[in-house]
């Protein structure tokens, strides 16, 4: 009998089910305790989640989104500088930049990996420029040694957009703690997802760590209840979040690894077929899967024939940023980017998650080869 059940994207509910009594028990934990603002689970989070990245701080705020805004400003960003980063993001790495009063511009990206191109960030870089925004994009790390070079260069700060890539490493050293700061989104669907919203600023800088700390927390001094250094605001995570992601933290390292097996079982299962499947990012470096994304002719066509089938998939990012009605006024012009122009033509999604299955990758890479009439 043909398998006709639906194969998700992601599949949330499936670890839920998994862990559903350890998180029920830690979020009646954490409401119990009334400390639900910055109290012990989110302190104990933060110290278990510093330790898996080796890093020396973990600040935990309200969402990947505003874990970059608080970064930036951490790192001295505000009114009047310029920060250069990726147009092939979600939307939440420029709308961020601009909530600390700075502007941004974009770079063009690499071919093959989709990650900001250190070729091009020079070119963008002028007077008022103060930091470089990379975006694992992915899960896929950036060509951060180079980037970091560029920034050494010209005093500027970088700021690790790390929201798809969790205990991806760069040559030895993990997303998030390369650069003078990291943001991480624990959005649902993430590798390391709340039961809603949250996110954390890394960092092995003291000084970002306790302006993170401030900027989160209304701009309140360390050691003063009601003096402030900073304007900040009310971006700060829930004990309950935090409860819920220590018990999840404790399976990220396997989680992740299944991933990555469930990529390489991708990778056979797609030879021959006329579509590019991830690269490898080489010696002491590894990949995230947050998504397994191909690069396919008739893009468009497939997705519609996958959907078909039942196969979840999606796209990201089919509008590149510059062109987003949001930022019309700002003339970016398509013509300076021309790989990200590419890649909004051709990048695909494949369902991922740990507990995909070899029968799903074998279906999912027969209904591929089907449609090419391989």
């Amino acid at each position: 009998m043909i398998n006709t059940n639906p194969i998700p994207l992601f599949n949330l509910n499936k670890q839920h089910e998994s862990l559903r009594e350890e998180i029920n028990s830690a979020a009646i934990r954490a409401l119990d305790s009334m400390r639900w603002i910055i109290g012990p689970e989110t302190e104990n989070f933060e110290l278990e989640f510093a330790k898996a990245l080796d890093a020396k701080h973990c600040i935990a705020c309200s969402s990947g989104a505003s874990a970059i805004q608080i970064a930036l400003g951490a790192c001295g960003i505000g009114k009047g500088d310029h920060v250069i980063t990726t147009p092939f993001t979600f939307i939440a790495t420029t709308s961020s930049i601009s909530l600390t009063g700075a502007e941004f511009s974009f770079a063009d990206v690499d071919s093959v990996t989709g990650n900001l191109s250190p070729e091009g960030i020079e070119k963008r870089i002028t007077k008022n420029t103060k930091a470089i925004l990379p975006v694992h994009i992915y899960g896929y790390p950036a060509e951060m040694d180079r980037i970091m070079k560029i920034a050494q260069k010209h005093n500027l700060k970088v700021i690790e957009d790390c929201a798809q890539s969790h205990l991806a490493a760069y040559k030895g050293r993990m997303t998030g703690t390369i650069g003078h700061a990291g943001a991480f989104s624990f959005y649902p669907s993430k590798n390391l997802g709340a039961c809603g919203d949250g996110g954390a600023v890394v960092t092995n800088d003291a000084e970002v760590a306790a302006n993170s700390r401030s900027l989160r927390h209304c701009g309140r001094k360390a050691d003063k209840t009601y003096e402030y250094g900073f304007e900040g605001s009310t971006l700060r995570m829930d004990d309950v979040q935090a409860a819920i992601l220590r018990v999840k933290l404790k399976h990220l390292a396997e989680w992740t690894e299944l991933r990555r097996k469930a990529a390489a079982k991708y990778d056979d299962a797609l030879k021959g077929l006329p579509v590019v499947v991830p690269s490898d990012p080489g010696a002491g470096s590894s990949q995230s899967y947050y998504v397994y994304t191909i690069k396919a002719p008739r893009r468009d066509e497939l997705a519609a024939f996958l959907s078909s089938r039942k196969i979840g998939n999606a796209i990201y990012y089919p509008m590149p940023l510059y062109k987003q009605p949001v930022y019309q006024h700002l003339g970016f012009d398509p013509k300076d980017y021309p790989n990200t122009e590419k890649l909004t033509t051709e990048v695909l999604s494949l369902p991922m998650f740990p507990e995909i299955s070899d029968s799903d990758i074998a279906r999912v890479a027969a209904a591929i080869k089907e449609f090419y009439g391989k």
